[in-house]
């Protein structure tokens, strides 16, 4: 009761949604209910994905695959749903918003084009890219504007409401910047089935991924134009949107290069919690798409660049568990984005009558506005890179690059962005807009196949490069950046060397957690390929390995070993010719090397070793080293054991050594019996002694038997000739076929008498 008497007021609030149909006093427990609202909207998104996806599967299978994209297919589908909802009672209103499509659908297709990039291709074609891109978008932005302007003043567009239909200058600009743009989406979609050659695609699709800079700062601009009013602009209105250009391309890259480079720096201590390594790709890379876009810069750039810098860096500090997983979940991301797109696309077209405005003149001119521009700019553009381009974009290239422009679901969001109090025309904007993307997608995206097949434009067929292929490459490399430099024009071969020396001098070091300095880096890698080249190779033909740690039992020492080889790999189950790398660990310590020197070289020699055998990633670094010198030791003193048991011949060094030791014996010698012949690789094959004459003069001091004088400890030669460890044990190292020689390596630290 108040002050004057009188009761007071008691405002109940109204409880929340969730406090709201309760049961009641008079009401009963029922078994179970069917809350449809609670989860309609993810319910409806995964049925649409598990549709989507079964069609996807009979398609797949299907003889359409042949002549229909999967994009088309998939539009189809939307539109079949959009039929099924504008039948359904109640309210109709499905459709693709632009903050869910930019905000949460096109960050994964982007990641998925940035982490897959050809690096080499793109950065060599990255000039003409830049044309194509800035100077392609602008050109057809321009004159798309400009040509349906002329058409509107013409009176060419009709009357509504016994009046002609006018369209401003600036709303045409903003129609035609959204529209010029060829989408990165749609173009993955249809270049990616067709397999057109490397240069094509990546001039086509990169394209398409840099002219987002273009289109966003245009369709914002002039966006603000119409808000301020075409007679109130002045000339600093037009100055800021010229220097935004510049700020929304360069800022998206430097956001994604910031973010890229500190998901690398953070993959570099996730060795120890593998499970979360391919978080920090997803989430790195998704703060860099929304970084970019809360600061009304390129987001694609951002996320695109950010995948492209951390990629070579992440690589080498995940694990193969990780790394497979990362690369699955992107392609798996990626393609449900683009399902849903391509779905939501055909049912907006349907469920969002209200926002049409059909205009037969208008979808016309901008048909033939669009054909006409897209194939005079690629043209002119194209004659003039190939005054500068070493490989020349033919006329097959460039008709396919203007038939290929094919608009998508950016310029479908765009249009929906547009406001009706801003822009008077946006329902003529916006159904255009489906036609248009309609048109690309079925006609041009169905038909540009058959034209590749019919002009015998060439494809690209995917292959590893060979060694030779890859030698060469290097080589070339190497040279056009001389030439480059004695011609004192510093060029894109010159800058691509300066960023490879910064990058193993500097960066390396600091983002890849087990980077080793070494010198010659490059023939390192080689030789690992090429010997994990050969063990793929035994593999397919005899079958797989059979690693002997677990079968090892226990034999005692001798003075044939010297005690280093107390554990004896049992063979029971393992055939002779099968070689054998043991995993045990002897009960003896290695000896740490002092000088700077053995460093260098017992680091090279663990190198070269990793080829031989690999422990698991959860073992500690010291263990790694010490199983990895010890499976060669090992294994080198059974191929020395099992000549001594077998009589078998030793090399003419070996045997002027042993002559005076056992000449009273030589009578009594056991024949050597015949062994099965080990596989090895064909660069480590011996040659006849017809074809030692060919070799060229520095090599023939490797064919007269030697003594190695300067190798490190861990391989130094007594007396006798043999190689001894660092605790005093020998081994051999001949080079008898079959068998692991270290002289079979010719290292940077070794010297020959």
């Amino acid at each position: 009761m108040d002050a004057s008497g009188g009761d007071q007021a008691v405002i109940t609030p109204e409880p929340p949604a969730y406090c709201q149909n309760h049961l009641g006093p008079n009401d009963t427990l029922p078994l179970a209910k069917l809350d449809w609202e609670k989860v309609s909207v993810p319910a409806t998104i995964g049925l649409w994905i598990f549709l989507s996806s079964i069609a996807r599967i009979g398609f797949s299978v299907s003889p359409l695959k042949k002549y229909i994209p999967e994009s088309c297919v998939l539009i189809c589908i939307g539109l079949v749903i959009g039929m099924v909802v504008l039948l359904m009672p109640g309210d109709s209103d499905v459709k693709l918003e632009s903050d869910m499509f930019f905000l949460f659908l096109l960050p994964p297709i982007m990641l998925e084009a940035g982490y897959f990039m050809p690096m080499k291709p793109f950065i060599n074609n990255l000039s003409t890219i830049l044309m194509f891109a800035v100077v392609g978008t602008l050109f057809n932005a321009a004159t798309i504007g400009l040509s349906l302007y002329a058409v509107s003043e013409a009176g060419w567009l009709g009357y509504q409401d016994d009046k002609p239909i006018r369209i401003s200058l600036l709303e045409c600009f903003t129609f035609s910047s959204l529209i010029s743009a060829v989408d990165p989406v749609a173009v993955i979609a249809v270049f990616e089935e067709i397999h057109v050659n490397q240069v094509l695609f990546i001039l086509v699709f990169g394209e398409s991924l840099l002219n987002d800079a273009v289109t966003v700062v245009l369709y914002r601009m002039f966006e603000a134009f119409n808000e301020i009013g075409q007679d109130n602009l002045v000339a600093w209105d037009i100055y800021a949107g010229f220097l935004s250009f510049f700020i929304v391309g360069l800022g998206g890259v430097i956001v994604g290069a910031m973010f890229g480079f500190l998901a690398a720096f953070t993959s570099r201590f996730t060795n120890h919690i593998r499970v979360i390594e391919p978080v920090f790709v997803f989430i790195i890379s998704y703060l860099s798409y929304l970084m970019a876009e809360m600061m009304s810069l390129s987001s694609i750039m951002s996320i695109v660049t950010c995948a492209m810098v951390m990629k070579p860096y992440v690589e080498e500090n995940f694990s193969s568990r990780s790394l497979t997983t990362t690369q699955n979940a992107i392609k798996m991301l990626s393609s449900i984005s683009e399902t849903i797109i391509f779905i939501f696309l055909g049912v907006s077209t349907l469920t969002e009558h209200y926002n049409h405005t059909w205009n037969t003149v208008f979808v016309l001119y901008t048909l033939v506005f669009i054909f006409i521009y897209r194939a005079a700019g690629c043209l002119w553009q194209s004659v003039l890179v190939n005054r500068f381009r070493m490989k020349r974009i033919t006329n097959k290239d460039m008709f396919i690059m203007s038939y290929g422009g094919i608009r998508g679901a950016i310029a479908f969001s765009l249009s929906a962005l547009l406001c009706a109090n801003i822009v008077a025309a946006n329902k003529i904007f916006f159904t255009t807009t489906i036609v248009v993307v309609m048109f690309t997608m079925f006609v041009q995206g169905i038909t540009i196949k058959p034209i590749v097949n019919l002009l015998a434009v060439k494809k690209h067929e995917h292959t590893e490069p060979t060694m030779n292929e890859e030698i060469f490459s290097r080589v070339n490399d190497h040279a056009l950046a001389g030439m480059e430099l004695i011609l004192g024009r510093e060029g894109q071969n010159h800058l691509r060397q300066r960023w490879i020396h910064f990058n193993n001098k500097y960066l390396k070091l600091l983002l890849i957690r087990d980077h080793k300095k070494v010198r010659h880096q490059q023939i390192l890698d080689v030789y690992q390929r090429l010997t994990e080249q050969a063990a793929a190779d035994y593999i397919e033909m005899h079958g797989a390995f059979h690693p002997t740690g677990s079968n090892a039992i226990k034999q005692p020492a001798t003075d044939e070993t010297d005690g280093l080889n107390e554990f004896k790999p049992s063979v029971n189950s393992v055939s002779s010719d099968v070689p054998r790398i043991s995993v045990v660990e002897p009960d003896v310590e290695i000896q740490p090397v002092g000088s700077r020197k053995s460093q260098e070289a017992r680091r090279q020699k663990n190198i070269l070793v990793k080829s031989m055998f690999r422990p698991s990633v959860s073992e500690p670094p010291r263990r790694k080293e010490s199983l990895m010198y010890r499976s060669m030791k090992i294994q080198l003193q059974h191929k020395l054991q099992r000549q001594r048991r077998t009589g078998a011949a030793v090399p003419h060094h070996r045997q002027q050594s042993g002559h005076h030791a056992h000449h009273g014996d030589h009578h009594h010698t056991k024949q050597p019996e015949k062994e099965v012949p080990q596989m090895s690789p064909p660069w480590a094959q011996e040659k006849p002694q017809s074809e030692l004459t060919s070799l060229p003069p520095w090599r023939h001091q490797d064919v007269k038997p030697a003594k190695v004088t300067a190798l490190p400890p861990w391989l130094q030669h007594d007396e006798d000739g043999y190689a001894t460890d660092s605790e005093g044990s020998s081994f051999d190292s001949s080079e008898e076929e079959g068998s692991l020689s270290i002289q079979k390596t010719t290292l940077p630290w070794s010297r020959m008498d």
